[in-house]
């Protein structure tokens, strides 16, 4: 299912087989008049695969303090608990988001080692030049990945399933506590943490503490008069404690955030949902 057909951005679901692995596919197609500069924001999250088509303009993101200019044009984006700032000339650039299932069963290894970085795409597999090269001649982006990430499940290795069973646990807007995550996997608080790094990129707490977070974001900036309620519910005790979690992963309130971010990011927020489901 694709929405956002004739608008500059468009989601698809992925294949049953890798719904798992995978969170989806999507394309941003931005024209800017010659000289133009489009500045927007991206939301702290898993991983990605993303590929800047022919044409399109350079691009730079900043990640907390690093900053990656141009970033190359297929790249691979680590787990991030930072805000993506962004700017382009504009162009076409299409990816895949990865689950942490994705990256055990398709790569695997330490995922922290990329966490809020960018590097290029090619280290991960060398055929991805090639699979832009069918991007760029106008293949379907979809048809495109599910054929070479179902090629790399058919030869991955089984996944611990712990990792889904984590996953699942972070997903819970109830499950707010270490330890309880701890024991539901039946580890203790220091292999938890070693896990997660491993395979999530981050700590449990800082995992436990991005997803509170951005619940709540997703619901500021859809309803900004929802007030102190949507935050409660969202597992914050007042605005302040809010604000404070603001500054960690955006590096500026909810209301600079609003001014830096760009038209695209309430757009993917609306696509996104409607047709793969909140990210959060």
């Amino acid at each position: 299912m694709e929405q956002g057909a004739g608008s500059p951005i468009s989601y698809w679901r992925a294949s049953d087989a890798l719904s798992g692995y995978v969170s989806g596919y999507h394309r941003y197609a931005v024209a800017l008049p010659p000289g133009a500069v489009l500045r927007d924001a991206l939301f702290p999250g898993w991983s990605s695969i993303r590929f800047a088509l022919t044409g399109s303009g350079a691009w730079s993101v900043r990640l907390g303090s690093r900053r990656v200019d141009p970033v190359p044009t297929a790249s691979f984006h680590g787990p991030s608990s930072y805000a993506g700032y962004v700017e382009t000339g504009g162009g076409t650039l299409v990816g895949v988001g990865l689950l942490p299932m994705g990256w055990a069963a398709l790569f695997g290894g330490d995922i922290s080692r990329h966490a809020n970085r960018v590097v290029p795409a090619a280290l991960l597999d060398p055929y991805l030049p090639a699979l832009g090269e069918r991007l760029n001649a106008g293949e379907d982006p979809a048809a495109v990945f599910e054929e070479w990430l179902l090629d790399r499940l058919a030869r991955s290795r089984p996944i611990d399933p712990r990792i889904v069973t984590l996953y699942d646990l972070l997903s819970d807007a109830t499950v707010d506590r270490i330890e309880g995550v701890a024991d539901a996997l039946d580890m203790s608080q220091r292999a938890l943490a070693a896990f997660t790094r491993l395979h999530f990129g981050f700590t449990p707490k800082l995992l436990l503490r991005r997803g509170r977070f951005l619940r709540a974001l997703s619901g500021v900036l859809t309803v900004p008069d929802a007030g102190a309620a949507l935050l409660e519910e969202a597992g914050y005790w007042d605005r302040s404690h809010f604000l404070r979690d603001c500054h960690l992963f955006l590096g500026c309130s909810v209301r600079e955030f609003e001014k830096r971010r760009g038209p695209l990011n309430q757009m993917a927020m609306n696509v996104r949902a409607a047709v793969i489901g909140a990210p959060v």
